[in-house]
């Protein structure tokens, strides 16, 4: 159906057809569109409003290089022999394309009934079909396949087709990654027990005071500072232990946490360099899974244990295809919407294509096992 405005006796006339209406929305609401799936959660807001947010060229996979040694310098006097013997410290972490895409639909009724207000129907479905991207994009990058029956460190299946969705943040700084009970994880086709700088740092919370809990803070915040690359610039926290970190801080030191930042999209705190944030679905890395979602929003008292993860997002990117970054889907004909052959309604697909990947997961920590209260 075409929408004919203005007086149709005119000597010239412009008809705009409803793909085209939703197609050129689409365009001028990427931009929103991306930051409002970095609202979603913490850590993709932090990468999609700094350089992180890369694109990348196609291929076979998103390839992340990666320097694990440094050539060998040496002194030396006068004639002394300069050594010329290679350093093999360069590699590649490799990571497989993941694809997205979420449905704009409308029937022809719609259209029939909303036409002093079809501006309106375009805007509620590009809404409707955003909050679908932002809800399976942070669950499936904080809770990797556990709602499928998987692990939190696993990439998250679909139940549809089996395609894989994007790498989850358990895996990119995971939990027991070298200790005897934990299982090695291959994180860019690269085993995290076969090569002691490809592990993140990590530690069980055995707090039980204020006091342990602050030192504990402090020692992975510390720990994942050493080296070169600076100190974590970002923690993220379940609601209870943002709460009782918050406590803490005032209970150790008699005075409040470091500024807020009133503009930040999330509840967070200084903690010494690294912004400290508030997001509920952290899972619970120890039990290996997330909090009960209701409407939404998951409830702090479905978690056993509490979760920090240090991270420092210079080493975490998230790279995407110039041609999918949210971009609407065009046949042969370039055409964005088609008409089921036995369906008076139109589809269309709005469509993402990239992954999450990391270059360095020796600057990135997670604390597990946090207990939920403590003693003064």
């Amino acid at each position: 159906m075409a929408l004919t405005f203005g007086n149709t006796s005119a000597p010239n006339s412009i008809t705009t057809y409803l793909d085209s209406l939703f197609a050129l929305s689409i365009a001028n609401y990427r931009k929103t569109l991306t930051d409002n799936i970095g609202a979603s959660n913490a850590v993709l807001h932090e990468i999609l409003e700094s350089d992180a947010y890369e694109e990348c060229e196609g291929g076979t996979y998103i390839g992340e290089p990666l320097m694990y040694a440094l050539a060998a310098a040496d002194f030396y006097s006068g004639y002394d022999e300069l050594s010329t013997i290679p350093t093999d410290g360069i590699t590649q972490a490799d990571f497989v394309w993941s694809q997205m895409a979420c449905p704009i639909v409308y029937n022809m009724k719609e259209v029939f009934q909303n036409k002093n207000k079809i501006v309106d129907l375009v805007k509620s479905r590009i809404q409707q079909s955003e909050m679908g991207i932002q809800e399976t994009f942070a669950q499936a990058f904080l809770w990797g396949n556990y709602n499928n029956g998987g692990a939190i460190t696993t990439e998250y299946v679909s139940s549809n087709n089996g395609s894989l969705g994007v790498t989850p943040l358990p895996k990119l700084v995971s939990y027991n990654t070298s200790g005897s009970a934990g299982t090695a994880l291959t994180v860019g086709g690269l085993n995290e027990n076969s090569y002691s700088w490809w592990r993140n740092q990590y530690a069980t919370s055995a707090a039980t005071t204020y006091s342990g809990f602050i030192y504990e803070l402090l020692n992975m915040y510390n720990t994942v500072a050493l080296g070169t690359g600076g100190p974590p610039d970002l923690i993220l926290m379940d609601q209870v232990t943002y709460q009782n970190a918050e406590h803490a801080y005032f209970s150790i030191y008699k005075r409040n946490e470091g500024s807020k930042d009133m503009e930040y999209p999330f509840e967070n705190f200084r903690f010494k360099n690294a912004r400290c944030v508030l997001d509920d679905k952290i899972p619970d890395a120890y039990s290996g899974a997330p909090g009960v979602e209701t409407g939404g929003i998951v409830s702090p008292t479905t978690l056993t244990y509490g979760t920090a993860y240090f991270l420092n997002t210079k080493f975490l990117k998230m790279r995407y295809l110039p041609e999918r970054d949210w971009e609407m889907l065009t046949d042969e004909n370039g055409k964005t919407f088609a008409k089921p052959i036995n369906g008076d309604s139109r589809v269309g697909h709005v469509a993402w294509m990239g992954n999450t990947t990391i270059n360095n997961r020796r600057k990135q920590g997670v604390l597990a096992k946090i207990a939920r209260s403590y003693s003064s």
